[in-house]
């Protein structure tokens, strides 16, 4: 399953980065999403799984420098057995995602952090969970970081252009939302570029995240306030034309809202 470096909960993934894609693009941080359904009956097993061994492991490659950031949501809307992911398990890494480990090492590693055998560990993962899918998705924008209690909402597009698309997030949207960090009334934001899997079927390969304090923020942030506060960063842009814009390079596809019920990072 979720395994840093060591991808079980299936079979295990080989990744070769295109150095030419990369080249293309703006530097960006990389992380790694696992897409987690709950086994049925298994929901409070499963808590105490990421609360244990899987946090255990995540804060040893804290400490070893493989990780920059941890963090586990849970889905808020939709939910239901028809709902791909009940959990998102989200790696973040301070370069590219480091290779799938040799079995010897990966076993060592295993002892160090958590006292169980590669044998104990995939059984208590396919126990209490099932990876649906998983991902590695750079970060061309972010703004501020995620913490535990924190309500994401997530927005899947349909993007003609990435590069446009890019570019239009950072003149129109990053701004808004610095602005709205330094209030407090959101936490974080980022726009995401699936880097693979990836292909003209693919859904989610583009999507950005809007980052809340609170549940009252989920719904409040693009209320009536909302205009002055564009009016405060963007004075020469009208809303209605910087909208007629934001059509131009996107469509919203679909949105899901998670909640972070856990958050690790490591030490500055």
């Amino acid at each position: 399953m979720i395994a840093l470096r060591r991808f079980v909960w299936g079979a295990a993934l080989a990744v070769a980065f295109s150095v030419t894609l990369v080249a293309q693009q703006a530097p960006a941080s990389f992380h790694q999403v696992y897409c987690v359904k709950v086994n049925p009956g298994k929901d409070a097993a499963f808590t105490a799984m990421v609360n244990g061994d899987l946090r255990k492991l995540a804060q040893y490659d804290l400490n070893a420098g493989t990780l920059s950031r941890w963090i586990v949501l849970n889905a808020i809307v939709p939910q239901g057995t028809a709902v791909r992911c009940d959990y998102a398990v989200v790696y973040f890494y301070p370069g590219p995602p480091p290779a799938p480990m040799s079995d010897a090492d990966w076993a060592a590693e295993l002892e160090k952090a958590i006292g169980k055998t590669p044998q104990q560990f995939d059984q208590e993962l396919e126990d209490n969970g099932t990876l649906v899918e998983s991902s590695i998705v750079r970060s061309p924008l972010s703004v501020g970081a995620t913490k535990e209690g924190d309500y994401l909402v997530v927005n899947e597009m349909s993007v003609p252009n990435i590069d446009d698309w890019i570019a239009q997030e950072k003149k129109m949207w990053q701004p808004i939302f610095e602005d709205a960090a330094k209030d407090g009334v959101v936490d974080a934001w980022a726009v995401n570029v699936k880097f693979m899997p990836r292909g003209a079927k693919d859904r989610g390969i583009t999507y950005t995240v809007d980052v809340y304090p609170n549940w009252q923020s989920v719904f409040s942030f693009f209320g009536p306030s909302f205009q002055d506060r564009w009016k405060k960063v963007h004075p020469d842009v009208a809303i209605a034309d910087g909208m007629a814009q934001e059509r131009k390079v996107e469509t919203i596809d679909y949105t899901t809202l998670y909640k972070v019920v856990t958050a690790i990072q490591a030490s500055k």
